[in-house]
């Protein structure tokens, strides 16, 4: 258990799961967590005037089921009904993922909030599309669930990500940075965040295609045994899309049309575009951190001294030392930090704080990171199947201590 400053005196108390997939499809994360709230008496009550904390009392990472790896990875090029019916069925395995850990758990949460899997992610033709069909979920629950975290944000002109600096805002110290070393690598500082490049995505595409094939890079030894390709790196970092100012986020589609082309194109082995990708993410994240911090500076805002790091990206040894490395070659000498438990489930964690807000009534997504009109409500309730099971609005509960 993780324990983020909870103070329950005066607090009102909430405990609810976070679920997550993502984009890298490694597997299901499930963070039971509990929120305490302190709120100043002499303001109105609203998400900022509020002094939240956060434990994670109980987290699972359950491993993505190879028929399903198979099923998201080609749903882009499948038809409407093939779609339909698999939005349909993933609710049903989301469902009884969440039902048997509640179970094994022996847990009673308030809440679940469930980000889905992402099929496709293009906010410049105002879509953004997560499956998992939370009326079917529902009907494993007997609270309510929240889904649809990003529609709303795309319709009134935003990114509809990333969404995770607003939990981070809110539930971490200021002036710290934060990066997700997920299927796509994201930063963020207080109310700024953006996308900075494809990561897990694609190493762990490149480590299917080697002889015999791997899920993934164990601790990047494959890649830190290989030579990186010039050619393919000048590539990759010549890309167009970063020289674009956030907001601005990825999705598969944007790699897929830019980034496996020239894989495919290069005379490296599978060996050496590892080793050359890994350099690649390691560039762009030092640099990434440049700006960021030149513009806190520019701003007159805190100056960072810590990343806090998460996401799976963490595990690969190799990776987090190129970054080491390459932020040092940039004169910027800030603490790189993990938290064991925070690595794999912070953005589950997170999902479930944005899912408590929407059940609160509450604005959960920031215009000032995504580029929307306004900040906005983000989420969609779905009710359990009988009135008995649930009590709308939430209400707090009281913890022994």
């Amino acid at each position: 258990m993780i324990n983020r400053g909870m103070n329950r005196e005066n607090s009102s108390i909430y405990e609810g799961i976070g679920l997550m997939s993502g984009t890298s499809m490694d597997g299901i994360d499930l963070a039971y967590c509990r929120f305490a709230e302190r709120i100043d008496p002499g303001l109105k009550l609203t998400c900022n005037d509020a002094y939240w904390s956060f434990e994670i009392l109980k987290a699972e990472t359950i491993p993505m089921p190879e028929t399903w790896h198979g099923r998201l990875d080609s749903l882009g090029e499948q038809s409407a009904e093939t779609f339909a019916r698999t939005h349909v069925r993933f609710g049903h395995f989301l469902g009884e993922t969440l039902r048997d850990f509640i179970h094994s758990e022996n847990i009673k949460p308030q809440f679940v909030s469930s980000h889905g899997h992402t099929v496709f992610h293009q906010p410049a033709r105002k879509f953004s599309v997560q499956i998992g069909d939370g009326e079917t979920l529902a009907t494993y629950l007997n609270m309510p669930l929240v889904t649809q975290f990003r529609q709303k944000d795309v319709a009134l002109g935003g990114e509809g990500a990333p969404l995770v600096p607003f939990g981070e805002q809110h539930l971490f110290p200021k002036g710290m940075l934060f990066m997700n070393l997920g299927g796509i690598v994201n930063l963020s500082i207080d109310a700024m965040g953006f996308d900075i490049c494809v990561c897990n995505m694609a190493l762990n595409r490149l480590a299917g295609l080697l002889d015999p094939p791997a899920a993934y890079d164990a601790g990047g030894a494959i890649a830190a045994s290989s030579q990186v390709d010039p050619a393919l790196l000048n590539a990759l970092d010549g890309l167009p899309w970063y020289e674009l100012p956030p907001p601005k986020s990825l999705g598969k589609e944007w790699f897929e049309t830019w980034v496996i082309p020239l894989l495919k194109a290069s005379n490296a082995t599978v060996r050496s575009q590892m080793a050359t990708y890994t350099e690649h993410i390691a560039n762009k994240v030092a640099s990434a951190v440049l700006q960021t911090v030149n513009r806190c500076k520019t701003k007159a805002l805190m100056s960072p001294t810590a990343i806090l790091m998460s996401g799976g990206g963490v595990h690969n040894d190799y990776l987090v030392a190129r970054i080491r490395q390459k932020m040092s070659d940039a004169g910027l000498n800030l603490d790189i930090l993990t938290d064991p438990s925070l690595i794999d489930h912070k953005e589950a964690m997170i999902f479930a704080f944005l899912g408590l807000q929407v059940l609160l009534g509450r604005s959960n997504v920031l215009a000032s990171v995504t580029g929307a009109r306004q900040d906005s409500i983000g989420g969609s309730i779905h009710l359990p199947s009988r009135m008995e099971h649930f009590q709308l609005p939430l209400q707090c509960r009281h913890v022994k201590t």
